[in-house]
């Protein structure tokens, strides 16, 4: 799925609520009903699932749904989370939205799309990754079709949560919204980064002991395909026996769209294994279970900064991504981990970060302080902030 289907699809979202957005303008909102919903209405995942699952365990008295769209997904969600799943697709499921005083999303798609959605109603975004990364329109190359969409989206919102002050203006500036409309609030899907999904771990991740499991996820990019292990005639063979000497097991966690196309030199490493999205829909879950993460570009880091644990960075594009994409903060500067440029130093930094506590601890610690300005109890304070606007 390119960028352009992207903005079709958004901008058919917005098409089909216009009308009937436009007619419950000056209706009354109920105060207790409160939607919740994810990318396209169509999946489960992000700050506003974490949220969600707060919501209907501190709050059962508030009248709290998810809108998901697809049908199979609302009908196993419904079994195993509770009946708190609806649709907005039929008139009946868009007027029940429509009525809430509230809505919560991870993303620019609203429980029904439209125009002027915060007028008379709270409408939170809580985005779902810091970012590092220029987005809306900030992107150097936005064709004119989603510019106009995006400034539309401006009259959409409430308020954005923000995870840092360094943030605040380019979420100001994503669809061109005033820099009060910013909160610095913590992502509430980092609360679980301290107490990990075990079922899934245990079935996923865990190795026997002493092993350490290293998580790697780099960017997915838009003008290329990402190279893995991206060094000068790189050695597999080595890498594999590298792994097993010092009892490291590395996890692949890729776009969807590049699950596929893993090169065999890879996947044939006994120590390298996929966490598919269709067996870890959101990371999150697990993230905290790693005893190292590594990445190029991906705000992953950010979130994982939180367990103070090591982080190594492999920009082995640096120039050109910075060109093509464009970063919001200066990357060198926050991103606290060695950036080795060939397989030797790649191993021998891998080893530093694994087995020494210290390698790299004040620089994490720092950079936390400044990209997560409040860390820990995120869905009590994003929840705390949201009632209080209802008072």
């Amino acid at each position: 799925m390119n960028k352009d289907r992207y903005v079709a699809l958004r901008l058919k979202l917005l098409l089909k609520g216009l009308f009937p957005s436009l007619c419950f303008l000056f209706i009354p909102k109920l105060k207790t009903r409160i939607i919740f919903s994810s990318e396209f209405n169509l999946t489960y995942k992000h700050n506003s699932k974490f949220l969600f699952e707060y919501f209907i365990n501190k709050y059962p008295e508030k009248e709290i749904k998810f809108v998901i769209n697809d049908h199979a997904l609302r009908d196993e969600l419904s079994g195993t989370v509770g009946d708190y799943f609806i649709e907005s697709e039929t008139l009946g499921g868009i007027v029940y939205v429509l009525r809430a005083k509230t809505w919560i999303v991870s993303s620019l798609e609203t429980p029904v799309g439209g125009i002027f959605l915060s007028a008379g109603r709270y409408v939170y975004h809580l985005g779902h990754g810091a970012p590092i990364k220029s987005i809306g329109l900030l992107e150097k190359y936005s064709n004119l079709k989603k510019k106009i969409y995006l400034k539309l989206m401006r009259y959409n919102f409430s308020y954005f949560f923000s995870t840092s002050e360094l943030f605040r203006p380019i979420w100001s500036g994503f669809i061109g919204v005033k820099p009060k409309k910013v909160v610095i609030m913590g992502q509430a899907r980092n609360d679980v980064l301290h107490e990990p999904n075990q079922s899934l771990v245990k079935k996923l991740i865990n190795k026997p002991s002493p092993c350490k499991n290293v998580l790697y996820a780099p960017t997915w990019r838009t003008f290329c395909e990402t190279k893995l292990f991206p060094f000068e005639g790189v050695d597999f063979f080595r890498l594999s026996n590298f792994l097993e000497e010092n009892n490291i097991n590395i996890f692949l966690r890729l776009h969807p769209n590049f699950e596929a196309s893993i090169p065999n030199e890879v996947t044939n490493i006994t120590r390298v294994s996929t966490l598919f999205s269709s067996e870890v829909a959101e990371i999150n879950d697990v993230l905290g279970a790693f005893d190292l993460l590594i990445t190029d570009y991906s705000s992953i880091y950010v979130d994982y900064l939180v367990t103070h644990k090591p982080i190594l960075f492999l920009p082995y594009d640096y120039e050109e991504y910075k060109e093509e994409i464009g970063f919001t903060i200066p990357y060198n500067e926050y991103t606290p981990g060695p950036k080795p440029k060939t397989q030797a130093e790649f191993e021998s930094e891998l080893k530093k970060l694994l087995f020494s506590s210290l390698y790299y601890k004040e620089e994490r610690i720092s950079a936390n302080k400044m990209l997560n300005y409040l860390d820990g109890s995120n869905c009590e304070q994003n929840a705390d902030f949201i009632l209080k606007q209802l008072k």
